[in-house]
């Protein structure tokens, strides 16, 4: 129930509200409260802890491929970022102020912007001696400006991050598709950037149904003066709902997306390519091993299963593991799978015995084993990388692994977990394999407990709304089978900026 919203006016919106009706719950305990929406954290996952496995994480077979992956790309970020540099010449154009953009196109040039990656009419704008460019060339120029990034080039004359992914997906192995998310109206737009249409390229749009909307700080919607309710995107943890769309696409061809960044700019070069594909690879083996478990626990063939969790153990690494008094009052087959789930997919110790307080132990791990399972790779920290890492915090009365991000981490946590590069020894760099579950309601948001409560101003009201990330959709042992296995810093090379795009 939305209090002072009826369904059908969310309708209109294109809204869920059941979504909506959660947002709206959970914001008005958060604001009544006033507690903080940090996730205390206990410790960093590291290679010497177990947290991080290594980058051969998993024995698989020789003769063993990858396949069966669709690349899914996020591409409707704005640009506004990359383009900072250039925020006073778009001003300059708006205000139609000539004695600005002559300013503005000076310090430019004297800043080296002849050598930015810039799109066409930029570039000749920045390289041109004319005294006032045209009205149209200006307005060329600020279409340019606003355009999405997946659509600028990546490098100096050279393709747009859109073309260089596809690029890079042609010359890997294992995928089936790829998929970009495009901003909502632009998938027409994406299409004609990259040519004649190809069967294995599909586009989605970030339409409403990933937004929520913004609410006063009395936890009532907000409206502006027209009356008319305010939306705004969710969060990128919301492309989860995407995930149903790609598997009546591709059925059972894809059983895993593989998600990367669209202006994470790696080599087409043979190395990064076999850390990909090995990358991919193991996920695979790790997500046969687990359905062949499921299809056991299913049949109620306990024994089976446990047969494959032995040796699912056995290949990876050894590493050191305590088993919990509790899990030792079950038979030796309950045992294996228990461990299996406890040591490698870190599933929470308070979740298993939440489940066993209405359900035997079979049927505690396969409700446990029916989750989606997800690889999030993490990069080695080079000393000065902070941003979202994997830790063990605290949650719901236990402990939880999740690969936090910073909003979610206290300024004492961050200096003391995420700043210090002997602690955070490695970081998300969103390179991530993720099966397509064929159940969704893992990922219902009453599932999905981690959530950022946004602040932001309207003309000078204050409003509040709810957002997800996708990595700590993905990346928590509550909600999935998820683990962090180390990928080399090659495949980590980032354009955050313009200045990127010319090193």
């Amino acid at each position: 129930m939305v209090h002072r919203l009826d369904k059908q006016e969310i309708k209109t919106y294109g809204l869920s509200a059941h979504d909506i009706a959660i947002h709206q719950r959970r914001i008005k305990v958060s604001l009544k409260s006033a507690k903080t929406s940090f996730i205390p954290i206990i410790d960093s996952f590291r290679l010497d802890n177990g947290g991080i496995l290594p980058k051969q994480f998993y024995r698989s077979d020789e003769r063993a491929q990858a396949e069966g992956f669709v690349a899914f790309v996020p591409a409707a970020g704005a640009a506004s970022r990359y383009f900072q540099p250039l925020q006073n010449l778009r001003q300059a154009i708006t205000d139609k102020n000539e004695e600005s953009l002559t300013t503005e196109l000076a310090r430019l040039k004297k800043e080296g912007a002849s050598n930015w990656p810039l799109p066409a009419a930029l570039s000749a704008l920045i390289h041109s001696n004319d005294a006032v460019p045209s009205m149209n060339e200006l307005q060329t120029v600020l279409d340019e400006i606003s355009w999405p990034k997946a659509l600028l080039p990546c490098r100096k004359n050279a393709e747009s991050f859109l073309q260089k992914k596809v690029l890079e997906h042609k010359a890997m192995k294992g995928l089936v598709a790829e998929v970009y998310v495009a901003p909502l109206g632009c998938s027409e737009s994406f299409q004609k950037h990259l040519g004649e249409p190809e069967a294995k390229i599909k586009f989605l749009e970030q339409g409403p149904e990933l937004s929520t909307l913004r609410f006063t700080r009395e936890g009532d919607p907000f409206r502006d003066e027209d009356d008319k309710l305010s939306l705004v995107p969710a969060g990128h943890g919301m492309l989860v709902r995407l995930f149903p769309e790609i598997t009546k696409m591709f059925g059972t061809a894809a059983h895993s997306l593989f998600i990367r960044n669209i202006d994470n700019v790696i080599k087409e070069e043979a190395a990064c390519l076999a850390d990909t594909e090995s990358f991919l690879l193991q996920h695979q083996e790790v997500l046969k091993g687990l359905k062949a478990i499921r299809l056991a626990l299913a049949a109620k063939n306990i024994d089976q299963a446990a047969k494959i969790a032995e040796d699912m153990l056995s290949r990876f690494p050894s590493g050191k593991f305590e088993k919990p008094q509790w899990v030792k009052s079950f038979t030796p087959s309950e045992q294996l799978l228990w461990t299996l789930q406890l040591k490698i997919f870190h599933c929470p110790q308070v979740l298993a015995k939440t489940l066993l307080k209405s359900k035997s132990s079979a049927e505690a791990l396969t409700a446990l084993y029916k989750r989606p399972f997800n690889s999030l790779g993490q990069v080695p920290n080079n000393g000065k990388d902070v941003g979202g890492s994997p830790v063990r915090a605290r949650h719901d009365g236990g402990e939880v692994a999740i690969c936090l991000e910073l909003p979610h981490a206290s300024p004492d946590d961050r200096k003391t977990f995420l700043e210090d590069p002997k602690v955070a020894t490695h970081f998300n760099p969103v390179f991530v394999a993720a099966e397509l579950p064929e159940d969704m309601a893992a990922y219902d948001l009453e599932q999905c407990p981690f959530w950022i409560l946004a602040e932001k101003n309207i003309h000078g009201t204050p409003v509040v709304y709810h957002e997800i990330v996708l990595y700590e959709v993905l990346g928590n042992s509550y909600t999935a089978n998820v683990i962090f296995p180390e990928i080399p810093r090659r495949l980590f090379n980032p354009h955050k900026s313009l200045l990127d795009g010319v090193k």
